[in-house]
């Protein structure tokens, strides 16, 4: 992927990362989930509070740029399943294709995974510089919605 592509995809992941969430809300533990019908952004927990429509508007630069469309979750935690597991059963069960991306966050066990299609053409060196530099030193600064 060329600079700038992986820049857009940096910049909306980076805009779906991390807000200091407001008091913890009690909930039970989240089996893999149904996405939100009415949108990308599916919030259990209320993470990005009033910053959904930031959230958004770069969900929908990614896809006008890169043609990749993004789906984020923010659970509790991940039902004692590994982030990976979880986050590849919710993208089976939702039946997320070759050009989607599915970012999971648990905000309570403060992890988080992504899922793509195998036969994406993002690849695992992509996906690591991307988790590298912008969702873990988002989740390092409790910026949950981005910077």
């Amino acid at each position: 992927m060329p600079a700038a592509p992986l820049a857009a995809l940096v910049s909306a992941l980076l805009a779906v990362g991390w807000l200091v969430l407001p008091a913890a809300v009690p909930a039970r533990a989240d089996d893999p989930v149904e996405l939100s019908r009415d949108g990308q952004i599916t919030d259990r927990v209320g993470a990005l509070g009033d910053r959904t429509g930031q959230v958004e508007d770069a969900l929908d630069r990614l896809y006008d740029e890169q043609r990749v469309q993004l789906f984020v979750v923010y659970v509790r935690d991940f039902s004692g399943r590994s982030g990976q597991t979880w986050s590849d059963e919710t993208a089976d069960r939702n039946g997320l294709g070759q050009d989607d991306v599915l970012l999971s966050v648990a905000t309570h066990d403060r992890q988080y995974a992504y899922s793509v299609d195998v036969d994406s053409r993002l690849t695992d060196a992509q996906l690591r510089d991307v988790a590298g530099t912008a969702i873990e030193p988002a989740l390092r600064e409790n910026d949950w919605a981005g910077a």
